[in-house]
């Protein structure tokens, strides 16, 4: 989950949409009465070895239930290599599509359409399907899901005398509540050893303040315009500024962490926002670690969170159409999805399958992760996302900082929006 919670486009994906789309109009199409001895090509980035294991389990299971082969194409970078195979023809039937990878692949005419014999919406969370599913048609289907929570470290509070039970609701209160815990943790550790949470300075993770409001950050009008310094952008997040003022929370870089999953396992944060891709690693590599998990804070009055999904999607122009249609039913259905997530330790995008789940049960704090889906965004907005997340991530750092002024934070988002625009416009 690690893995793909990261992948992003690159700006050598943009191809010419009307050379994808001829490309996809050309090659017919199979309606195969039978799928007995037929080969269906799946494309796919490998994992950890435990994904890998469980893939192959889904793979050998699928070969005998139809009596077909599943040839397996496996791609370090889908996100610049699947556009090649699609202009050349020779993409696989069925491949792995990350939520914010979905709206350009939709957008140049390579999906099929999946009927509700495929793809059924009510088996599925609203929020996940709906991040494949443009005009009311479902173009691929989520496969499975992280969210982001607050991790809370028991040890750290204990010992600086924190009460786990005050943490506030929202981040408005945190904002108030959180100076004074600071102190607590500054005489216990010394200044500037352990913050109370972490907040990172990139776009996926500030979604919540940005896009509270109703506001976006891309217009979808032309070939888009990033918008960040919008007033009331720049208002939600002259919020999280203050929080660096306070010096409550830091980034990861700022402690010395690559990500902030390391920073609340080595004890730099007493609470970290971070995914459910974290849990199996804190439980098998820091078996020291004694924490709790809780619901992310709303903010405006909001509940809000992140979800990361990967959905698989079906080649328009793959020949085996009944096979691929198969493939996708078996391994988004019941009990393939339970092998899947059961076996690598994931959320379902369906609730069915999380209900009964073994895995959540015997792990119950997952559920605060999976409950967070009736509501999480979906990480998505469009095909020109990649572009700004990069100009935000490359400018806000100058802002999110304990002396970070309101100017700095003013120019930070111009700045970004003129690197964004300037790349946009060609």
């Amino acid at each position: 989950m690690k893995t793909w919670k990261k992948v992003a486009l690159t700006g050598a994906t943009m191809m010419s949409a009307a050379f994808l789309v001829a490309c996809g109009n050309t090659a017919s199409k199979k309606q195969s009465g039978s799928v007995k001895g037929e080969t269906l090509t799946v494309g796919y980035w490998k994992g950890s070895d435990t994904e890998n294991a469980t893939f192959d389990k889904l793979v050998k299971t699928f070969e005998k239930k139809y009596d077909v082969t599943v040839k397996p194409k496996v791609y370090t970078n889908i996100t610049q290599q699947l556009p090649t195979d699609l202009s050349g023809g020779t993409a696989p039937d069925v491949f792995y599509i990350d939520s914010s990878f979905y709206p350009y692949l939709q957008k140049e005419g390579v999906l099929n359409k999946l009927s509700k014999s495929v793809a059924d919406p009510s088996n599925f969370y609203k929020t996940s399907i709906g991040a494949f599913t443009t005009n009311g048609n479902v173009y691929a289907v989520p496969k499975d899901v992280s969210t982001l929570a607050l991790y809370v470290n028991k040890d750290i509070f204990a010992k600086a005398g924190i009460d786990i039970n005050a943490i506030p609701k929202s981040y408005e209160d945190f904002l108030k509540w959180a100076p004074a815990q600071q102190a607590k943790l500054d005489a216990t550790y010394g200044t500037g050893k352990v913050y109370m949470m972490n907040m990172n300075a990139d776009l996926t993770r500030n979604w919540q303040f940005i896009t509270s409001g109703d506001q976006n950050p891309i217009t979808k009008a032309g070939k888009g315009v990033s918008k960040l310094s919008d007033q009331t952008i720049l208002k939600n997040l002259t919020f999280v500024q203050k929080m660096f003022n306070e010096g409550i929370v830091a980034t990861p870089q700022q402690v010395g962490a690559g990500d902030e999953g390391t920073g609340f396992a080595t004890g730099k944060f007493a609470m970290a926002l971070t995914g459910n891709w974290n849990y199996q690693v804190y439980n098998t590599q820091y078996k020291d670690l004694h924490y709790t998990i809780i619901p992310n804070m709303t903010y405006d009055g909001q509940k809000q969170t992140m979800q990361y999904t990967v959905g698989w999607g079906e080649y328009k122009n793959t020949k085996v159409t009944n096979l691929a249609n198969d493939w996708i039913k078996y391994v988004t259905g019941k009990a393939g999805m339970t092998t899947w997530t059961s076996g690598v330790g994931t959320l379902a995008t369906r609730q069915d399958v999380n209900d009964s789940s073994t895995f959540i049960k015997q792990n119950p704090l997952l559920k605060i992760h999976s409950d967070e889906l009736t509501y999480a965004q979906p990480w998505q907005d469009g095909v020109n996302l990649t572009t700004v997340v990069t100009s935000y991530d490359n400018f806000i750092t100058n802002a999110f900082k304990k002396d970070g002024t309101p100017a700095q934070l003013k120019s930070a988002l111009k700045q970004a929006d003129q690197d964004a625009n300037s790349k946009l416009s060609k």
